[in-house]
């Protein structure tokens, strides 16, 4: 089994057909488009699944509308950030270095680093 072939994230789908309308394709380069989808994901729960058309099929339309309007709002909010993107305004070229990572063990997990199953004490 190859995950990358036998699973897939549903959302990826939405998302790629929000992204492929002509107001996007026009408006924003192949690397723009690319970010855009980046950051649309990132904002979004993945669903993966196997087959589209067994999860087409057992999905209610109403739950598919709803997805697709979660994959629209999080690409219209990524949009803000290639539209305003901070790296065009850069005026240092100096890159920033850390002599140590430094990283807070007691620091709260985020809700996609939490497992969900709870582990055995």
């Amino acid at each position: 089994m190859q995950i990358s072939v036998d699973v897939h994230n549903y959302m990826e789908t939405l998302v790629g057909q929000v992204l492929a309308q002509d107001e996007y394709v026009e408006n924003f380069t192949h690397t723009q488009l690319a970010d855009l989808a980046c950051l649309a994901l990132s904002q979004l729960r993945p669903v993966y699944i196997r087959h589209d058309v067994d999860f087409l099929s057992a999905l209610p339309e109403d739950r598919l509308v709803k997805l697709k309007s979660y994959a629209e709002t999080a690409v219209n909010a990524a949009e803000g950030m290639i539209i305003d993107d901070r790296r065009k305004s850069r005026d240092d070229e100096m890159p920033v270095l850390f002599s140590k990572q430094n990283f807070d063990d007691d620091m709260e997990l985020e809700w996609f680093e939490t497992p969900i199953l709870p582990t055995k004490p």
